[in-house]
């Protein structure tokens, strides 16, 4: 035999004997599959028992055949394992019937996470789950579904627990270390407001589990005022320590807080004076932001216009130029458009200073004009217009009185606070209820005027602060002016 063959004679015995070492059966391969598939159809708790035994039989098989026993023994475990699973799997289909209630309560319980948030409720319930679909695999179906029953009580508590655990356990946590650190001493106040927050949130979820938008704000909230109880009490524990050695304490205390609102109210060209507090120099500087950012939009859309105009003008300038006859008209009908534009853009700067920052935003979308009602107000849930209402109304009767002829687009906007349908409806009744206030209280033409409502779906403010909820709150003319 030549050395070549001889080599490949010895490379095909090496191969072969790996593959009888390391070769699976077909059959244990399939029974492994088919435990995962079960497994993923919940067979593992609907029938304990007979899952249990496929699973040992397969284990035993696979220990079987990597120890290189007999064959036939191998098969043998196998063909165990497979019936163990088929019964398994046909119990499991009773037990879907018969168990429906809690097996629904216990899936809701894993999609809640019970299992890492809610250890011991889980567990517990695991057990009576467990319990159940054992009498049901012993033909004990009576007891099956009083043992479900209860299972299924305990599922619900273990899934509430877990959602609580989800939302609230920061908070909690650090509430627990506040108080392990005795902030109560410090920042009662700010604690409280901690505390309070968890509280109101932890009722949310006892009312609807299911619905957890308030909750979760409210269980921000609760974090931060934790958060700022664990500061503040850090604060004033270090300057009362430094008082007892200085007398300036205190004051030093509050210039340093000074500091950083000075800088801010340098940038904005604003003198603060804290004479009578934060309060005042806040306020101002607040405005001057507010109408910075007002001048911003309307320089933004006077950037924009001049660039639209210059460029209608040079195609028209282009075309008039290819042009021999009708020349005047063409140029007239464009200083009407030229004109219209300044018209407008005039009664925006009027309408913009008729409004407060707290009242309304009034900005331009193209040849669209917004008046954005920040400071209507309507009792919590309702769309009724209350006569607090008519001075801010009556700077809207003005501001539509600029454009007699336009169509008005009432819009109704939410927060995210409830349920997304609820706030569907509410915006629309708010916006139906602004739309026949125009109608019967400004006398204008109800076919051009129409209304709709977004709900929460187009904020302009983050909903996790109130401030923000606030500006979400609203009610946006859109005014159609038909500029071309």
């Amino acid at each position: 035999m030549s050395l070549v063959r001889a080599s490949a004679l010895a490379l095909t015995l090496l191969f072969a004997s790996a593959a009888w070492t390391q070769g699976r059966d077909p059959q244990l391969d399939a029974l492994k599959a088919a435990i995962d598939k079960a497994r993923t159809d919940q067979v593992d708790a609907l029938s304990p028992t007979n899952f249990g035994d496929a699973v040992e039989a397969y284990e035993a098989a696979s220990k079987d055949q990597e120890r290189g026993r007999n064959p036939e023994r191998t098969k043998a475990t196998i063909a165990k394992g497979t019936m163990a699973l088929n019964t398994a799997t046909a119990t499991a289909a009773t037990a879907r019937q018969e168990l429906a209630s809690p097996l629904a309560a216990r899936e809701d319980a894993i999609t809640a996470e019970a299992p890492k948030f809610a250890v011991e409720a889980w567990q517990k319930a695991a057990t009576r789950f467990n319990d159940a679909a054992i009498r049901v695999e012993r033909q004990d179906l009576k007891n099956a579904q009083k043992r479900g029953a209860e299972a299924e009580v305990l599922l619900r508590d273990a899934e509430l627990i877990a959602i609580k655990g989800k939302v609230l356990n920061e908070a909690r946590g650090l509430i627990a270390k506040a108080d392990e650190a005795e902030v109560q001493k410090g920042a009662p106040r700010t604690l409280q407001a901690a505390k309070r927050y968890l509280n109101d949130a932890e009722q949310e979820i006892n009312r609807n589990r299911y619905d957890l938008g308030v909750p979760k704000n409210l269980a921000a909230q609760a974090t931060y005022e934790a958060r700022h109880a664990l500061y503040l009490a850090q604060l004033i524990q270090s300057t009362l320590k430094k008082e007892d050695d200085d007398q300036f304490g205190m004051e030093e205390l509050f210039l340093s807080w000074e500091e950083p609102l000075k800088r801010i109210a340098g940038e904005l060209d604003v003198q603060p004076r804290f004479d009578e507090g934060f309060l005042r120099p806040m306020q101002d500087m607040l405005e001057r932001v507010q109408k910075q950012q007002s001048e911003l939009r309307r320089l933004s859309q006077d950037v924009k216009d001049r660039d639209d105009q210059l460029a209608v003008l040079n195609r028209e300038t282009q075309r008039l130029e290819q042009r021999l006859g009708g020349v005047s008209e063409e140029r007239i009908a464009l200083q009407r458009r030229v004109d219209a534009q300044e018209r407008l853009r005039a009664n925006v700067a009027s309408i913009e200073t008729s409004f407060t920052p707290s009242e309304a935003r009034v900005f331009r979308q193209g040849d669209d004009v917004v008046i954005s009602l920040l400071g209507i107000a309507f009792p919590s849930g309702r769309s009724t217009i209350g006569d607090g209402n008519a001075p801010l109304l009556a700077k809207v009767q003005r501001a539509l009185e600029l454009f007699p002829d336009a169509s008005i687009v009432v819009e109704g906007h939410t927060d995210s606070n409830g349920s997304d349908s609820a706030n569907l409806i509410l915006s629309q009744d708010r916006a139906d209820a602004v739309k026949q206030y125009i109608v019967s209280n400004f006398g204008r033409n109800p076919e051009r005027i129409s209304s709709i409502g977004y709900g929460e779906a187009r904020p302009v403010a983050t909903n996790e602060t109130a401030e923000g909820r606030a500006r979400n709150r609203r009610i946006d003319l859109v005014i159609r002016t038909g500029q071309q």
